[in-house]
């Protein structure tokens, strides 16, 4: 089913769906995934390492991205840490909204997932409703949910294997090579 983004939500088929994540569902096939191979070197941008580092914390494969996700915390922060060096530079709130409502993201549930990482970089729990556009957030292991289920009034559940798997992987497939391409030497013999 062809997905089109418009200005006032998605599209399909002359439905208006007033979630995200209508692209991003736990039962869907899953996007396509960057390869982040071993390297003889050590040497890797700090991308890759956060890729592999969710995908491990995840359950899923390092190189591949595959397989289905768990309900770790520290993979849903890496997924923003992901997210963080797919941002580029300026002022956070703004970048981060614009590089998720690039990927068809809405902009009210861009400031969702942006009150959810900065809840869980400065003290690794929830936000507070007043983050979340006065919603609740709640985190489900559900690995058949959407990505970032805005449905319900007054709460937001996120999927945080769908989230990770799905949304996080889709953004990092897609967005462009601009990230810090610094290299980090993983075996330095001191």
């Amino acid at each position: 089913m062809p997905w089109t983004i418009r200005p006032q939500g998605l599209s399909c088929s002359g439905y208006l769906a007033h979630m995200t994540t209508q692209l991003d569902r736990g039962i869907d096939p899953a996007p396509a995934m960057l390869r982040c191979e071993l390297r003889i070197s050590n040497l890797y941008p700090s991308f890759i390492l956060a890729l592999r580092d969710m995908r491990q914390a995840n359950g899923r494969d390092l190189v591949t991205g595959a397989g289905h996700g768990n309900e770790s915390w520290i993979g849903l922060s890496l997924a923003m840490t992901v997210l963080d060096t797919l941002s580029g530079s300026g002022p956070v709130g703004a970048r981060w909204e614009h590089l998720l409502t690039s990927y068809g993201v809405l902009a009210e549930d861009a400031k969702i997932i942006y009150g959810l990482r900065c809840s869980l970089l400065h003290g690794y729990g929830l936000p507070k409703p007043s983050a979340a556009n006065g919603r609740k957030v709640l985190l489900t292991p559900d690995a058949t949910a959407y990505a970032v289920d805005t449905s319900k009034t007054g709460q937001v559940l996120i999927s945080v294997p769908v989230f990770c798997e799905r949304l996080v992987e889709r953004i990092a497939h897609a967005a462009p090579e601009n990230w810090d391409t610094s290299l980090i030497d993983t075996d330095i013999q001191l």
